[in-house]
C-alpha cells in the first residue's frame, strides 16, 4: 500500500504567503553564506543537508489523501487537494482510458468536499467514482454544493458514472482483497474515520475528531481500532492550550495523537489538517513541541511522528 497526500491543510485552503517564502530563503541564504558553494554539487549538497522546515512548504490545500492498493485506487475526502490529484490523474490515463475510483467520505465539511466540483476525472464517461458514507443523502449534499446559486455546473453536468453506498456504522467491507472498517469521530455533524487492511499492513485515516472530552471507554474505543495500524493519520491542528481552550470545536492536537498512538502501539503517525492560521514555521514549532513530549514521557516508544506535507507518499 502506498499512501499520498494530495491536501493537509483544514477548514480553508491556506496557500503559502510571499513573507514566508521570504523568510526560508533569507534563512537558507544565511546558512549558504557560511558554506562552500561553488559548484553545482557543492550546491546540490548544501540543499540536500539543509533543515527540512526550509526546503519547500507543507502546502495549502485542505484534506485529500490517495491510497494505491495493487491496481485499487481509494480516496479520502475531496478538499481542495483533490483538484490536483484529478489533473495528475488525467495526465497519466488521459481521457479515453477506463478509470475506476473509491471514494470514502469522512465527513461533508466543505473543506473536505469542495474539492469535487473541480476533479477533471469525474466529467469524463470513462470513469466510474463509487463514494462510501455514512452520512444520508450524500449525493443531495453533492447536489446542494453545486447548485447553480453556489458553482455554475451542476452534478448532473458530470459525464462519470457514480455509485453510492451507504455504510453501517461499525462495519467491515470488502473491495477485492481489501478490508475496509469505518468508526464514527468525534466532531460536530458527525466524522467517520477508516481503517484499511490488506496483506497484514494496516492504514487509518481519522481527520477531524476531538479525544479530550469523551469517558475513557470511548478513547478505550478509538485506541483498539487504531492499534498496531502501520500509519495512522491523525487531526492535529491545535496546540495544547488551545485544545483547552476549543472544547467541542471538535478537533486535537499533537500531543493527544501521541498518547493514543503509543497506547494502541501504532507504529508511524502522521499529524494532519494543520490550521490555516498557522504558517509552515508554527506547524514545525508544534511538531517540535510534540517530540518534546514524546522523548519526555515515552523515551522507549518507537512510534514515529511526522508532519503530512502535501506530495509526501508513504510506502506501507
Amino acid at each position: 500500500m502506498i499512501a499520498k497526500f494530495w491536501g493537509v491543510r483544514g477548514s480553508i485552503p491556506s496557500p503559502p504567503t510571499s513573507r514566508e517564502i521570504k523568510y526560508k530563503l533569507l534563512k537558507l541564504l544565511e546558512l549558504a553564506a557560511e558554506k562552500d558553494i561553488s559548484t553545482p554539487s557543492k550546491r546540490e549538497e548544501f540543499i540536500k543537508n539543509a533543515d527540512e522546515k526550509l526546503l519547500g512548504v507543507l502546502g495549502g490545500n485542505t484534506p485529500c489523501v490517495e491510497l494505491r492498493v495493487e491496481d485499487k485506487i481509494f480516496i479520502f475526502d475531496m478538499g481542495s487537494g483533490l483538484r490536483e490529484f484529478g489533473q495528475y490523474l488525467i495526465s497519466k490515463v488521459g481521457n479515453s482510458e477506463n478509470l475506476e475510483l473509491h471514494i470514502f467520505i469522512g465527513h461533508t465539511h466543505w473543506d473536505h468536499i469542495h474539492g469535487f466540483p473541480f476533479f477533471l476525472p469525474a466529467f469524463h464517461s470513462k470513469t466510474t467514482i463509487h463514494f462510501y458514507h455514512l452520512h444520508p443523502q450524500l449525493k443531495e449534499r453533492l447536489e446542494v454544493q453545486q447548485d447553480f446559486r453556489f458553482f455554475p455546473v451542476s452534478l448532473d453536468f458530470m459525464a462519470s458514472k457514480r455509485t453510492y453506498t451507504q455504510l453501517e456504522l461499525d462495519s467491515e467491507i470488502m473491495i477485492g482483497k481489501v478490508k475496509i472498517r469505518n468508526i464514527e469521530l468525534n466532531h460536530p455533524g458527525r466524522a467517520f474515520g477508516y481503517r484499511v487492511e490488506y496483506c497484514g499492513k494496516s492504514f487509518v485515516y481519522a481527520s477531524d475528531s476531538e479525544y479530550s472530552n469523551l469517558p475513557p471507554e470511548r478513547i478505550q474505543k478509538y485506541i483498539d481500532f487504531y492499534s498496531e495500524a502501520d500509519l495512522l493519520i491523525f487531526d492535529a491542528p491545535y496546540s495544547f492550550n488551545e485544545e483547552l481552550e476549543k472544547i467541542n470545536w471538535g478537533h486535537s492536537s499533537a500531543l493527544v495523537g501521541i498518547d493514543i498512538s503509543v497506547k494502541a502501539k501504532v507504529k508511524n503517525l502522521a499529524l494532519f489538517h494543520h490550521a490555516p492560521e498557522n504558517g509552515d514555521h508554527e506547524v514545525f514549532k508544534l511538531l517540535d513541541t510534540a517530540m518534546h513530549y514524546k522523548e519526555r514521557n515515552y523515551p522507549h516508544s518507537d512510534l514515529k511522528v511526522f508532519l503530512a506535507r502535501e506530495g509526501m507518499e508513504y510506502d506501507i
